[in-house]
């Protein structure tokens, strides 16, 4: 008897471990620009949070998680969107996780990026800048989707915290925090 009950156990371990080896599957898209296309330096630079926000700390090594080519993600999310183009970009989201088998679909987009600059007979300069950026994040383990949008303007004297650029930056900080992006990709054990 006392075999049967350690054997039971060693089985129910066996599986618990090979359950927690299937790696997440996260599915990043590239950001999505519904407005005007910003400077290759600012594009950078907001790719770069959005990929510093879902990096894994030695994913190499502990296999936490399988990214999917942005770019197959993005050409899955384009022939679901060209089937409906009525509906919404995040109602899209949850079609794109079950089709590409993600756990994870994170879905950035820039909805506006203008920037006019204004100069004045007193040789001062007047920006005015609006931006309004989108995050799309579904959970398909928990089927929880979170659309978090943030929008910066300003018009007054030429200032380096007055471009699109800064503004857009700022954005995406600001949906990435309420997102919680950060802490649904640190949970992943």
């Amino acid at each position: 008897m006392k075999k049967f009950i350690f054997a039971l156990l060693a089985l129910i371990l066996c599986s618990m471990t090979a359950q927690a080896a299937q790696p997440v599957r996260i599915a990043r898209l590239p950001i999505i620009f519904l407005g005007s296309v910003p400077d290759s330096e600012t594009c950078t630079a907001l790719e770069t949070k959005i990929q510093r926000a879902i990096h894994i700390p030695l994913n190499g090594t502990l296999k936490l998680a399988d990214y999917l080519p942005p770019n197959d993600s993005a050409q899955a999310l384009n022939d679901i969107w060209n089937q409906n183009k009525k509906n919404r970009l995040a109602e899209a989201i949850k079609p794109l996780a079950n089709q590409l088998a993600a756990d994870i679909v994170v879905c950035p987009v820039l909805i506006d990026y203008n920037q006019r600059e204004m100069s004045l007979f007193c040789d001062e300069t007047i920006i005015d800048t609006y931006v309004r950026a989108e995050l799309i994040v579904f959970d398909r383990r928990t089927d929880i989707l979170t659309d978090k949008k943030a929008s910066r303007m300003y018009h007054d004297v030429y200032t380096m915290s007055g471009t699109a650029s800064y503004l857009a930056k700022e954005c995406f900080d600001k949906i990435i925090a309420e997102s919680k992006l950060r802490e649904l990709i640190r949970a992943i054990r």
